[in-house]
């Protein structure tokens, strides 16, 4: 029996949903007992001639002065030696037990995070394990375009779009009709606080929103992406993410609950392409070493592993004893640009005007009207009022990053956008 047979088995005896889920790459692919894993057995030899990287001959990096330099007060055994496939055991850990609190001490068993090239790669790999040729894939609409690109362009999946407001207002209603009108194997991709409206259901949706994911017969992956985790600009939200409510109550018969989430918005480390996809899983069984080895194999044949010096830097602040200070201050700044963009909308004199309700993230959404076509706009804009925004595909409306704006411009921002419709 091959090593991915024996994955498979593990799988469809302990993970029923999963391995019903698989795509032909994800039921094909496995951690090889190559270099990487034979260098880790040989792993505290005297003599370890195993992996191609130069060393002092003892275990410790080489790194040119040149290169050092730009990394001093990093672990130089993390920044300048190869890192494992899934990303460093204690960043991992690290980044779990982190998410874990912020959970509320939720009791969901999960795999150890694995460690991605940013968010983009955590997608990436989930639709590798899980999307083939013409699988269904739930996704918002609007949504952040690259999915397309993920889930089509890369894996040939079937885009299905349920309309995430009825109006201006939040509605649940679409995603409802159209997991019942979905058979498994299925993916349905939410995505809260959301990119492009700056959306977060409040409690009460939310719950109901995991009642209609969680009674789906599936097999149906659930992929939670948490890209802006944390961010929330009113305190009435739900304090913690979609996926540990789904965790906490999925059937491994039916359902599968991934999550993408990462350093790029949650610790403000945007270079630095460190995410992590985790799934709902006990860590202690063989479906999750079956992820793991998975997960291993698509990293080693793509990427080979993730960056060393970013990791040893995201650790680096997990351990850090102001990093919570930190982001509250960080996070007060994009509080205050938030409150002030409200205001500046809701005063705003113009019917022409017509903004989508935000209460998260970084963005905010404005319709156009039916007479205004959302390109046209936007060039001109740019050309007359010397003003960038992001015209969103299939829906006539404008994406504005406030987050990117100071607080005393925003005023200005709404000025030359209301001047700008006419």
């Amino acid at each position: 029996m091959s090593i991915a047979d024996a994955l498979n088995d593990d799988l469809a005896a302990e993970f029923p949903a999963a391995f019903r889920a698989l795509s032909r790459l994800g039921r094909r692919i496995y951690f090889p007992q190559g270099i990487p894993a034979q260098s880790a057995d040989a792993r505290g030899t005297r003599y370890n001639a195993t992996i191609g990287q130069v060393t002092d001959g003892h275990g410790s990096p080489t790194p040119l002065p040149a290169i050092a330099e730009a990394f001093a007060g990093l672990d130089a055994h993390k920044s300048h030696l190869y890192s494992p496939p899934a990303g460093h055991g204690d960043l991992r850990r690290a980044w779990a037990d982190r998410q874990r609190a912020l959970s509320g001490g939720s009791t969901a068993p999960t795999t150890l995070p694995f460690v991605c090239i940013g968010l983009t790669q955590v997608l990436s790999f989930a639709a590798e394990l899980f999307v083939d040729e013409d699988t269904p894939v739930l996704v918002p609409a609007p949504r952040w375009g690259n999915y397309d690109q993920v889930f089509v362009t890369r894996r040939g999946g079937r885009l299905v779009e349920y309309d995430l407001f009825d109006g201006r207002e939040l509605t649940l209603e679409p995603l409802r009709q159209t997991l019942a009108a979905t058979e498994g194997p299925a993916m349905v991709v939410l995505n809260f606080p959301h990119n492009p409206s700056g959306m977060t259901p409040d409690a009460a949706t939310a719950a109901e929103l995991v009642d209609l994911v969680l009674a789906h017969p599936g097999p149906l992956v659930v992929l939670v992406d948490d890209a802006y985790a944390g961010m929330a600009w009113d305190d009435q939200l739900p304090g913690r993410s979609l996926f540990w409510d789904l965790a906490e109550r999925h059937d491994p018969d039916k359902h599968v609950i991934l999550r993408a989430d990462g350093v790029t918005k949650e610790l403000l480390f945007f270079p630095g392409r460190v995410g992590f996809l985790t799934i709902a899983c006990d860590p202690a069984s063989k479906s999750a070493a079956a992820f793991e080895s998975k997960l291993a194999g698509l990293a080693r044949s793509g990427n080979g592993s993730p960056p060393g010096p970013s990791q040893a830097a995201v650790l680096h602040a997990l351990t850090h004893p102001d990093l919570d200070q930190q982001l509250t201050e960080a996070r007060a700044v994009l509080q205050a640009r938030f409150d002030r963009l409200s205001a500046a909308l809701a005063a705003a004199q113009s019917d022409r005007l017509r903004p989508y309700p935000f209460n998260s993230g970084v963005f905010a959404m404005v319709g156009l009207p039916d007479d205004l076509d959302s390109e046209e706009v936007r060039k001109r804009l740019i050309a007359e009022q010397s003003l960038g925004l992001v015209r969103l595909g299939g829906l006539n409306a404008l994406r504005i990053a406030w987050c990117s704006v100071a607080e005393e411009d925003i005023d200005g921002l709404v000025g030359a956008l209301v001047e700008g419709l006419g």
